[in-house]
């Protein structure tokens, strides 16, 4: 019996102000197409993207998308073989060529993407590109396409426990300068003073650390989030802090491991990694997080 590791990343896909609820108007769009047995085709990178399989999971007054994006490649022919090497030539047409099924789980409440890790899938830059075509393309949104930014998740495990501390001893991170910086509204200064007098100075990049006895708890957990949030990957290089619990200091480094799962699946002889086993297996990963994910969204709801 052979077994598949099937491995998923967690990310954030935000919304920008005036456009929330868009990404779920656009699988709602995307499901009445397949309803009609047809896709919306995407060009991303030189291969067709498209969504062929989504189903609409709902619990209570919540719901989440689960779905394949497959990717086409009509520039490679595709060949299969048997164990005796012989040989089966498919897409030889010009509009044909080999694919890869990706699945993913998408998340309205808390707007998160659960994203199958795959060898040539899609993978996370590819997707965030995608959606924001296809919003284009589809007329979800007529503006602002570019402002949907999908960003991968820390590992959420290390957040609760920061979440969950009595003492913090120390704050350390450092950052890349962000272009948008002017932009962030007038009660933010506290909060990413620091961003402005970098700015101010003409600084490229930061690294600060702050050291206390016991330091303010809540202000510092609310200065990670809002770091997270708005530098995201591609700013924040490092950011550490190191908390006590029952005498015992803890660092956490909250950058180094990104948030994901796995399952192995178990394949009976002839068994094969269908776009089903894909679908399910996504599908449980998601649900074996789904609550952790909640609970770090209520505790950023209440800190609003």
């Amino acid at each position: 019996m052979a077994t598949k590791r099937i491995i998923c990343n967690f990310f954030n896909f935000s919304e920008p102000a005036g456009l929330e609820g868009k990404l779920d108007l656009l699988f709602e769009g995307q499901k009445e197409i397949l309803n009609k047995n047809k896709v919306e085709n995407v060009e991303v990178a030189g291969n067709i993207l498209r969504i062929t399989f989504l189903e609409k999971n709902i619990i209570g007054s919540n719901h989440w998308w689960t779905g394949i994006v497959e990717k086409l490649d009509i520039t490679e022919q595709g060949e299969i073989s048997n164990l005796e090497g012989q040989k089966t030539v498919f897409g030889t047409n010009e509009d044909e060529g080999p694919i890869v099924n990706t699945g993913f789980v998408y998340y309205p409440l808390t707007k998160t993407v659960t994203l199958q890790r795959k060898i040539g899938g899609v993978n996370d830059n590819k997707f965030g590109i995608f959606i924001r075509k296809l919003l284009r393309q589809t007329n979800t949104v007529t503006s602002k396409s570019s402002k949907f930014q999908m960003d991968i998740l820390p590992d959420l495990t290390k957040l609760e426990r920061l979440n969950n501390t009595k003492h913090i001893k120390k704050l350390e991170y450092s950052f890349a300068m962000p272009e948008n910086i002017s932009s962030q509204k007038s009660e933010n200064r506290p909060i990413f003073g620091d961003f402005f007098l970098a700015e101010r100075l003409g600084g490229q990049s930061m690294k600060v650390q702050i050291r206390a006895e016991e330091m303010n708890v809540s202000q510092t957990i609310q200065k990670v989030k809002q770091m997270i949030n708005f530098l995201g990957k591609d700013k924040l290089t490092s950011l550490k802090v190191v908390t006590e619990h029952n005498d015992i200091e803890e660092p956490l480094d909250l950058l180094t491991n990104k948030f994901s799962d796995y399952i192995d699946v178990s394949l009976k002889k002839g068994q094969k990694e269908t776009v089903i086993v894909i679908m399910d297996t996504v599908h449980k990963i998601f649900e074996n997080q789904k609550t952790l994910i909640e609970k770090m969204y209520i505790n950023d709801q209440e800190e609003e």
